[in-house]
């Protein structure tokens, strides 16, 4: 399956050196990615994620320094996941027990349990590409052999913009 994701020059250093990339785990969304990890059945302590090619996007990944790189990723290395669900499931998961994410605290009157519950099954099941209106993808690594291609993601500034228009140079 081919998989694009963004990632920090950092990240292609590695894969160059022919090491295997594994994702450092957030900070801020540690709660949260420990239970997609737990979800999807990752060995990982940290997803990296991905979209797809010729599908709807939510994001282009791109940040400053960021690197594009396009893989090619065996089938059963790839679970997906609905974008929108999963922003829904980090919202809605500081509802959760701290020690049991599936559950949601007494008096929660943010979300019912049963929808809470319905968010993680969704999150849970895998199913097509095409049935997924904005499909996330979830790897545990990125091998070296799976690189297609790296390609840097500048980003031309508004001050470059503003000089091109006026024949300045960088």
């Amino acid at each position: 399956m081919t998989i694009i994701t963004y990632q920090s020059s950092n990240v292609l250093r590695i894969l160059k050196q022919n090491r295997v990339y594994r994702a450092y785990p957030s900070l801020k969304y540690k709660k949260e990615y420990a239970a997609l990890i737990d979800m999807l059945g990752l060995h990982c302590v940290c997803p990296v994620f991905g979209v797809l090619p010729h599908h709807r996007q939510n994001t282009n990944g791109k940040v400053s320094s960021s690197v594009r790189l396009v893989l090619e990723v065996p089938d059963d290395h790839v679970k997906l996941t609905e974008y929108s669900v999963w922003a829904d499931f980090i919202y809605f998961s500081r509802f959760s027990k701290p020690d049991d994410y599936r559950k949601l605290t007494p008096g929660c009157d943010e979300i019912t349990q049963q929808a809470y519950t319905e968010l993680i099954r969704d999150l849970t099941e895998q199913r097509p590409s095409r049935s997924y209106r904005t499909p996330q993808a979830v790897l545990e690594e990125i091998l070296p052999e799976w690189v297609v291609s790296a390609k840097r993601a500048d980003h031309e500034t508004l001050a470059d913009r503003i000089r091109s228009w006026f024949g300045g140079k960088r």
